[in-house]
């Protein structure tokens, strides 16, 4: 018998989950309104709701929606979710996509239309990187003088789909911001979960494969500089032991797990580079966990989910082969969800929560005695998208 059976675990663990969705002893505290810098200067809004039980040593949860026109993390009950997650002992952060709901801030205009710096240690601008030329509406050139646009709205995007990759930098972000966070003694970034809908799959495991690229602490300027970084750290691994005799561990190992709720992948990334950050980091599927649930009447929805958990992360691979059984990754039917998509299947009292609970309950059982480290990092880390991760820069578009 398998170590880890979803469907066991939800009939063997009903007292747990009964005490899991009893009533907290303490209200979870009503979600806190932050803002946060990308690396390329966008400003991003979020919403942080803390642990009822211990928020300092607790985990946290990020909860992603898929991006889209008129997506926010106001639709959706997503606000029902982190209520929940909270009374139960996590933290959970959640935000808006660059171009989303409040996140339309330019806040470093200059950095943002200038990206390309000082011995490239920025990700290429998506829209005016040396490989594009931007255009106004008409198609016509527009030269640097005309490029004073300090905010961005969803409408912007000429190809909204080809455009996903640059939402790395709002998760590297959103890392870097729950890392100062984590210094400050409000959460715990040892033990960081993922919870999200649609192309939001696709996005966290590149994401995934980005942080298994870097250090889980602050290199030094110096170790820096000898790696050719400059003074701003991207996410590049830096294989050396780090300053005060921290050990070199990777980013990546401190997400403990997923859940995707009907996954998929933007039609910018091809099913080959979505399965290439996978078995280009072994780390990533040996050490991230992920549950992919879908609907019984949302044929796609399953199609989906078992290409995710079977042929991306080759959860059951065939005898023989190189890479091991993963007991804790699958795809699972949400019994009772009918035909219901993504973010549809939260708050419809389907069980979605409570199977999300018990997952996450049956992970961090291991992880639940991992200590709050300090990270010391100063400034967010930026993704190359194209050198790095086969994200071609002529796959962007924008309207300016």
């Amino acid at each position: 018998m398998s170590r880890f059976s979803l469907a066991s675990r939800l009939a063997a663990g009903a007292l747990l989950l009964a005490l899991a969705l009893a009533p907290a002893a303490a209200r979870a505290a009503d979600p806190v309104e932050e803002t946060f810098l990308t690396a390329d200067g966008v400003q991003l809004h979020g919403l942080f709701t803390k642990s009822a039980k211990a928020p300092g040593t607790d985990p946290v949860v990020v909860l992603l929606y898929p991006p889209g026109k008129d997506h926010t993390m106001a639709k959706g009950d997503w606000k029902g979710l982190a209520a929940l997650l909270a009374k139960n002992g996590y933290n959970v952060f959640q935000f808006d996509w660059r171009g989303h709901g409040k996140s339309t801030t330019i806040s470093d205009p200059a950095r943002f239309w200038n990206l390309a710096g000082p011995g490239d240690q920025f990700a290429p601008n998506p829209f005016t990187g040396p490989w594009h030329t931007p255009r106004n509406v008409r198609g016509a050139p527009v030269n640097a003088r005309q490029r004073i646009k300090n905010d961005l709205e969803y409408e912007d995007l000429v190809a909204p789909a080809r455009y996903a990759p640059a939402y790395l930098l709002d998760l590297a972000a959103a890392r870097h911001h729950l890392d100062t966070k984590n210094d400050a003694g409000d959460l715990n970034t040892s033990s960081i979960y993922l919870i999200g809908a649609g192309e939001a799959a696709a996005l966290g495991i590149a994401w995934l494969a980005t942080e298994w690229n870097r250090p889980a602490f602050a290199p030094t300027p110096n170790q820096l500089a000898f790696f050719g970084q400059g003074a701003f750290p991207t996410y590049r691994y830096v294989p050396q032991p780090l300053a005060g005799g921290l050990p070199n561990e990777l980013g990546g190992g401190d997400v403990s797990g997923a859940v995707w709720l009907s996954p998929a992948r933007p039609a910018s990334v091809s099913s080959n580079l979505l399965k290439s950050w996978v078995s280009g980091t072994p780390k990533l599927r040996e050490n991230n966990p992920m549950l992919f649930l879908y609907a019984p009447k949302d044929a796609a929805g399953k199609a989906q989910a078992r290409y995710f958990a079977n042929e991306v992360l080759v959860a059951n691979p065939p005898a023989g082969a190189a890479v091991s059984k993963l007991e804790q990754t699958l795809a699972h039917e949400v019994e009772r969800g009918e035909a219901l998509r993504g973010d549809a299947l939260l708050g419809a009292a389907v069980g979605t929560e409570e199977t999300i609970l018990q997952y996450l309950e049956a992970i961090q059982k291991n992880r639940a005695k991992l200590i709050r480290k300090t990270r010391g990092f100063t400034a967010p880390w930026s993704v190359q998208l194209a050198q790095d991760f086969g994200l071609a820069g002529g796959g962007f578009g924008f309207r300016p």
